[in-house]
Order: C-alpha cells, then sequence, then structure tokens
C-alpha cells in the first residue's frame, strides 16, 4: 500500500497546481457565500432584497400582493432580530424578540420609514389576517410534535396548576391595582384581563373590539388604553423566559431537558426505531473492526 510519504503535498506543489487548487468564485465561493444568513435569508438574497425595497419606496409604488409584504416583513424583521443577536449581554434575555417588536414601531411612529412600507404592512396584516395563521401553526405544530401518552398524561398533571396559576394572577393583579388606586374594575379589564389574553392580536384587538360593543364607544380609543399594558406584559414575558432559559442551559438538573415528565422518553414510530437499530448495529460493526484495516503498511 501506499505511504503517506509518497503522497504529493499542496504545499509542495508548483504555482499552477495551486492554482488550480484555489477554489474559484463560481459555484464554490457563491455557495459559500450563500451560508451566510441574515435570520434566514441569505446574504446574496438579503442584498437582492434590500434593493429592491430601497427601489420600489424611492418610486413611492410598492406592490400590495403577499410576496412583496412576506418579503418586506421577513427583511426588517430580520434585520432587527440579527442586530438583537449581535448583544454580547442582553441577547440571552430575549432582546432578539424585543428587537424586532419594538424597532419597527419606534421607526413607524417617528416616521423614518418611508410611507409606503408602513402602509403595505397595515393594509396586508388587515386584509390577510396572517397573525391567527401563524400564531395556529406555531400553536398546533408545537402540540403535534410531543408524543401523544406524554401529552395526556403531561396535561392531567399540569392542567389543575394552571388552573390555579390564572386565578391567582388575575386575583393578585386586581388586589394591586386596587391598592394603588386604579380600582378593581379598571385593574381587571384594562389591565389584568388584556395582558392574560395573550399577546395584541388574540388579546388587545377582540377585547377592545367587544368593550366598544357593549360600553358603545370608539374602538381606537379603546385600544389605546389596553394596548400598553399587553406590551408591558409581552416585554415582561420575554425578558423572564429568556433569563429562565439561561437558568436552565446553566443548571440543567433544574429543567426536565424539554420533557412534561421526568423519566419520559419520545414515542418512536416503527420506520424510526427501524432506522435507529440500523444506526446503532452499523456503528457497533464498524467500531468492531480491527484498527489494522485503516493503517498503512510500509
Amino acid at each position: 500500500m501506499q505511504t503517506a510519504s509518497h503522497i504529493s503535498s499542496p504545499l509542495g506543489a508548483s504555482p499552477a497546481q495551486q492554482l488550480a487548487i484555489t477554489p474559484r468564485f463560481w459555484p464554490e465561493g457563491w455557495w459559500k457565500l450563500m451560508e451566510y444568513r441574515i435570520g434566514i435569508i441569505p446574504l446574496p438574497a438579503y442584498v437582492i432584497l434590500l434593493a429592491l425595497i430601497t427601489g420600489f419606496a424611492v418610486t413611492g409604488k410598492v406592490p400590495g400582493e403577499i410576496s412583496m409584504a412576506i418579503a418586506v416583513l421577513a427583511f426588517f424583521g430580520f434585520t432587527c432580530a440579527e442586530l438583537g443577536k449581535r448583544l454580547p449581554i442582553v441577547r440571552n434575555i430575549g432582546v432578539v424578540a424585543i428587537f424586532a417588536t419594538f424597532i419597527p414601531s419606534a421607526l413607524s411612529y417617528y416616521h423614518l420609514l418611508p410611507r409606503p412600507i408602513p402602509t403595505l404592512t397595515t393594509d396586508f396584516t388587515k386584509s390577510t389576517n396572517f397573525l391567527y395563521l401563524f400564531i395556529a401553526s406555531i400553536i398546533v405544530g408545537s402540540i403535534l410534535s410531543m408524543a401523544r401518552r406524554v401529552l395526556i398524561r403531561g396535561f392531567i398533571k399540569i392542567f389543575v396548576p394552571l388552573a390555579l396559576g390564572l386565578v391567582a394572577a388575575g386575583i393578585v393583579g386586581t388586589l394591586v391595582g386596587t391598592v394603588l388606586g386604579l380600582g378593581a374594575h379598571h385593574t381587571f379589564f384594562y389591565i389584568v384581563a388584556p395582558i392574560m389574553a395573550d399577546g395584541v392580536g388574540e388579546g388587545a384587538i377582540p377585547l377592545s373590539v367587544g368593550y366598544s360593543e357593549i360600553l358603545h364607544l370608539p374602538q381606537g380609543d379603546l385600544f389605546a388604553q389596553v394596548l400598553p399594558p399587553v406590551m408591558l406584559g409581552s416585554l415582561t414575558a420575554i425578558v423572564f423566559s429568556g433569563l429562565l432559559d439561561r437558568v436552565g442551559k446553566r443548571f440543567p438538573h433544574l429543567t426536565c431537558e424539554g420533557r412534561l415528565q421526568v423519566g419520559e422518553e419520545d414515542e418512536m414510530g416503527p420506520v424510526q426505531e427501524e432506522i435507529r437499530d440500523m444506526w446503532t448495529s452499523r456503528t457497533s460493526r464498524r467500531r468492531a473492526l480491527p484498527r489494522s484495516r485503516y493503517t498503512c503498511s510500509g
């Protein structure tokens, strides 16, 4: 067999051979460049999106179709998230989600964005209600990805603590607001209930619409009252979730490693089990082979 001394090294190659070994930009360099991403957007596609959005904004004619709306939302959302991801300390406490939520709002409030961009975003969000699909996909996907047996047993165990926690949170929040002089009625219906209703699309907007129908008041005024507590509650939840995630990674023994119950294993179908068994047996046979087969003789 050929030994390592007979194999030519790139260091001893001629300049022509070294030039041939050097990877070219196309296609090797291009695909390497595609590996750099802003969020999930490859860097070349990100640059193209920036040029297209800038061109449409300058002309003042941004198409309102779904492909353009998704491109605009993805571009600005992942840009803000990438900025938060680069911060050294606060990135571990959920600043990525905070940046993606509040920076676009601030840019729109201070009129730092071209007018067609906020108009496109507002019209697309109101006309399609895509947030309902997005939220439903996250919730349903998270539930369906869990093992059925573990989910049923875990839900039975956590249902009572969750229900008691919701009742306790409502009582404590109302009492705190009453003690501070806000009144029990105002505290519960305009602070506690919107926060517990979960978010803007699922909490603040439906509640403001319902309050408007019952009280015969403008929906915009009621929405302006319930929105600040909802945003403060979301910000607090993001920060504390990031802190808990940080604590769980630093002290793994305090968590169940993503499982609802201690000691439970994820269920695997017959196909997955067969693949696992095949991989295990193949790895065992490979480890059992003598090392002399992989060594070079002189």
